[in-house]
């Protein structure tokens, strides 16, 4: 009954976070909304299930992590309260009561509803790496994990490639634009959907990988065994490798530099873990190595070259991106250990806009500098130390076990993928972006324990 209990929830917690690109990568109120909804109903369902059952809870993370994003969380909560010390609030709040001739109660934010916004979405993707953790100890559910993570990113990978060869132009409410633009799927950016796309290549890679490594060596003997190493490798690569094609040709025609730069920073991190882990150079790796180059060969073709044109060329969000990391720094000079209030950058960062700017900046095209400006130093760096934390967890499974460990493999390059495309972009204040990652992060993070390790 446990079993299926716990087969049943995570298939549930799954399609809700590989279906959560299909509204616009969830990144409109009542998507997010539904989204986070329906992430703590799944998670209390399964608590009470747990309780009555009388299951203990599995709490091999180190307490460490969890404190620090608990300070992160508890933080971001201050900062919206109106009853914080008056010398704390931001200044804004008494020019704005003078203006009005009427007393403001203040608070640390200087848009305390937006505080609660991005508060609810950072507990809801804790919420999700909780229960991935928790149910991934499965090795079989975390197989199915990256399995059905393959097959979703297939099915986005076709669509965004047939609407960017006229073949598809959106479904219902949804019209795609993006015909001989770039490929973007269902999200609104090409830039998100690299970014998203990204981290499922990575799990594919792991996926394949592994796959490849538990089959069986023959000795290289005969002309037969040969042919049995040759057939098996078919047999088991053909698919795979054919998804993983199509995934990368969709990734490169986002034409996303930071996406396609940052994913093979995250490949090359992967493929550097394996050969240290195996240690050993066996044809099988070879064949491998091979593959991924006919891969990367078909991927080019399919491109156009159009990426390598953009990376080759400055163009005018580059030049935005250095404006605003320019002007942002006075705000983390002025007040570097309150902050201006987490989600509140819109409005924040007009008090530091110079002329250069004519246009609205929502995002400051860097989650490290974002993160700072909204939660000042030492809320950001407990934020960031949680994040890294897992990823040490991750190098400490890649160690330790001596089965499955293409999983916290995967952890330790999917974090290396998304910290490279924070220093460009904010792919993932993206819902849809940020699910995929914790998800990923909760199986990697799960099977870096043995299985023999029963603490609850």
């Amino acid at each position: 009954m446990a079993r299926w209990l716990d087969k049943s929830t995570f298939f549930l917690l799954a399609l809700l976070v590989l279906l959560s690109p299909i509204p616009l990568a969830s990144n409109r109120n009542w998507s997010w909304s539904l989204l986070a909804f329906l992430t703590a109903a799944l998670v209390m369902a399964w608590l009470l299930a747990a309780l009555l059952s009388r299951r203990r809870m599995f709490t091999g993370l180190h307490p460490l992590i969890t404190l620090l994003f608990l300070l992160a969380l508890a933080w971001a909560w201050l900062q919206a309260q109106p009853w914080m010390p008056d010398a704390w609030k931001h200044p804004v709040w008494e020019l704005a009561s003078s203006a009005l001739g009427a007393p403001l109660p203040g608070a640390i934010s200087v848009a305390p509803e937006d505080n609660y916004t991005a508060l609810m979405r950072l507990l809801t993707y804790g919420l999700v790496f909780f229960l991935a953790f928790q149910l991934a100890r499965d090795r079989l559910i975390a197989q199915k994990a990256f399995r059905w993570i393959f097959i979703a990113a297939v099915i986005y990978s076709v669509y965004g490639m047939l609407s960017y060869w006229g073949f598809l132009r959106g479904f219902g409410w949804y019209q795609d634009d993006a015909y001989g633009r770039a490929v973007r799927a269902t999200f609104v950016n090409r830039n998100h959907f690299a970014n998203w796309l990204g981290i499922a290549v990575i799990c594919a890679m792991a996926a394949f990988f592994d796959r490849m490594m538990q089959a069986p060596r023959y000795p290289m003997l005969s002309m037969q065994s040969r042919q049995k190493r040759f057939d098996l490798f078919m047999a088991r690569a053909w698919a795979p490798l054919a998804g993983l094609i199509l995934m990368v040709s969709a990734l490169i025609s986002t034409h996303s530099r930071g996406g396609f730069v940052a994913t093979v920073c995250g490949g090359f991190v992967l493929l550097l873990l394996i050969d240290r882990k195996q240690r050993t150079v066996s044809i099988r790796a070879r064949a491998i190595a091979l593959s991924a180059l006919a891969v990367s060969m078909v991927a080019f073709f399919i491109s156009n070259e159009i990426l390598l044109q953009r990376i080759d060329q400055t163009d005018m969000g580059s030049e935005l991106r250095t404006i605003i990391f320019r002007q942002i720094v006075p705000g983390l000079t002025d007040n570097p250990i309150l902050g201006f209030g987490y989600g509140t950058f819109e409005d924040a960062f007009k008090l530091y806009k110079g002329e250069e700017i004519t246009g609205l900046v929502s995002r400051a095209h860097n989650t490290f500098l974002e993160n700072l400006f909204e939660l000042g130093l030492p809320a950001a760096l407990c934020l960031f130390a949680a994040v890294l934390g897992l990823a040490l967890t991750c190098m400490r499974g890649l160690a330790a076990r001596r089965r499955d460990w293409v999983f916290p493999a995967t952890g330790v390059a999917a974090t290396v993928l998304v910290a490279v495309h924070a220093m460009v972009d904010f792919g993932l204040q993206i819902p849809a972006t940020a699910m995929i990652y914790v998800l990923v992060m909760g199986v990697a993070c799960a099977q870096s324990y043995s299985s023999l390790d029963k603490s609850g």
